[in-house]
């Protein structure tokens, strides 16, 4: 199970809206970009960022087949999901217990 995830809230100019998750894979993609970055330095474009993840994540999960750019147009609001709205159980981030050695 991956460890690293972003839960968004993604509002799109159609009205429609999304809770999507982004993984390392997304976050892969950002550092690549021309205008992305190591993810060490994420919160310097956190606006962008987030903006991108929920798209990439999105292309991924087949619910949009918008371009970048285009999507980037028509995304009113990309924001992490409060705790309260989560859908990740609770002990999502927690690998549980480790096999015994022999």
């Amino acid at each position: 199970m991956a460890s690293l995830f972003f839960e968004l809230s993604v509002e799109m100019d159609d009205g429609h809206t999304h809770k999507v998750i982004a993984d390392q894979r997304d976050i892969a993609k950002w550092e690549v970009q021309p205008f992305g970055g190591p993810f060490t330095e994420f919160d310097a474009k956190a606006m962008t960022g987030m903006r991108f993840l929920a798209w990439s994540a999105m292309t991924r999960q087949q619910l949009t087949t918008l371009k970048w750019d285009a999507f980037n147009d028509a995304c009113v609001e990309a924001m992490p999901l409060d705790d309260e709205e989560s859908e990740l159980p609770a002990d999502a981030l927690d690998p549980g217990q480790t096999v015994p050695s022999a």
